[in-house]
């Protein structure tokens, strides 16, 4: 399916007896979650094993400093016998956590792999496949740094990569907090300059935009447009965006996709909403028909009909560009400059304070206490 051949969406295995999708999904050869995709059990254990570590920390280290402090470097009965527990707590903890391990590693429960099922099986049925990547498959301003995003769950047109869907995940911050994203992407028959249209529904407020954009470069459009979306264009292409945004198009966004944020970028229309969507909900699926059947294809239609004029020789060139001014919105990217750097080095601080922190003092304040002048 594309935007230009929109179809009714197959939403009949979101609703269909258990049975019937295990039935269906066992004659597919398509993989629900990427090995990459971290579990909620798997950043559990993470936090065990980090736990386990600052308790050998703080227990050792409490039991080092009364031997050396007060003990007069010498480990008396009670050290010991505080030693002895410690370590036979520790074992146990030890013990759990492997055990929690290896239940980390089983599949996931039969309703959250029923739930995964019925959402490859429609997309199946709709003719797209899951196809999840652990970086940006979008140069989009929502999964920047590309590095620090990944698409799960996300459904390709099958044998046709011009439309695809599903949630964006970028870990933003110095600890890598995520920020999920639902997103739907359609190719365009030719590049138009950057647009990027801000929803202003829900409260949002003007300018809320997911990077730092030059709020220099916001457009003002005629009729109530302004006050569903905040348009911005590159500085030299106002009257090029105007293109793109007919009366026509405009009505379309209002109507269908006031609540996406909208994106034009290279040859790409990215729609995009502030939170995760829900592909085991029918009206999700319904409102991605809506998107492509309406605003969707008439943005492509319009794009089919653009030229730069200020690119030389554009009707010659097999595939039309746009001009260097017109190909991104200035300072559209965080990821420049000295962020991505901070980024970096506060994700590898946070790794040290979890990890290598108490387990260097684990281990000195053991030694403290076995070490007996």
């Amino acid at each position: 399916m594309t935007a230009a051949h929109p179809v009714a969406m197959d939403a009949r295995w979101l609703t269909a007896p258990p049975a019937e999708v295990a039935a269906a999904m066992a004659t597919q050869r398509q993989s629900a979650r990427p090995a990459w995709a971290p579990t909620w059990r798997q950043m559990l254990v993470h936090v065990t094993w980090s736990l386990l570590l600052w308790y050998c920390f703080i227990a050792f280290m409490a039991i080092g400093i009364r031997v050396d402090g007060y003990g007069d470097n010498r480990t008396g009965p009670d050290d010991w016998r505080d030693l002895a527990i410690a370590v036979l707590v520790l074992l146990l903890w030890v013990g759990a956590a492997v055990l929690l391990q290896r239940w980390a590693k089983r599949p996931p429960s039969p309703r959250a792999r029923l739930a995964e099922w019925r959402q490859t099986l429609t997309a199946l049925a709709n003719g797209f496949e899951p196809r999840p990547v652990a970086r940006s498959p979008l140069p989009t301003l929502i999964a920047q740094p590309a590095g620090r995003a990944s698409a799960y769950p996300r459904f390709v047109a099958v044998g046709d990569d011009r439309v695809e869907f599903g949630n964006l995940v970028v870990r933003t911050g110095l600890h890598g907090t995520p920020v999920t994203r639902g997103y739907l992407a359609v190719t365009l028959p030719s590049a138009l300059p950057h647009l990027y249209l801000d929803s202003l529904v829900d409260g949002r407020s003007r300018g809320d935009l997911p990077t730092s954009v030059d709020k220099q470069q916001r457009l003002r459009l005629e009729g109530d447009f302004d006050r569903h979306f905040a348009a911005y264009a590159p500085a030299t292409y106002g009257t090029d965006a105007l293109y793109a945004l007919t009366p026509d198009v405009m009505a379309a966004l209002i109507d269908d996709a006031s609540e996406f944020d909208v994106e034009i970028i290279d040859d790409r229309v990215i729609f995009s909403t502030p939170s995760a969507a829900d592909y085991s909900d029918a009206a999700t699926w319904q409102r991605i028909e809506t998107v492509l059947s309406g605003p969707a294809l008439r943005i492509a239609k319009r794009a089919a009909g653009y030229r730069d004029d200020r690119v030389s020789r554009q009707y010659a060139r097999p595939a039309r560009i746009i001009g260097p001014d017109g190909r991104r919105l200035a300072h559209g990217y965080r990821s420049r400059g000295l962020w991505p750097v901070l980024s970096r080095v506060g994700w590898v601080l946070a790794l040290i304070l979890l990890y290598a922190v108490p387990a260097v003092f684990a281990f000195a304040g053991f030694m403290s206490v076995i070490d007996d002048k």
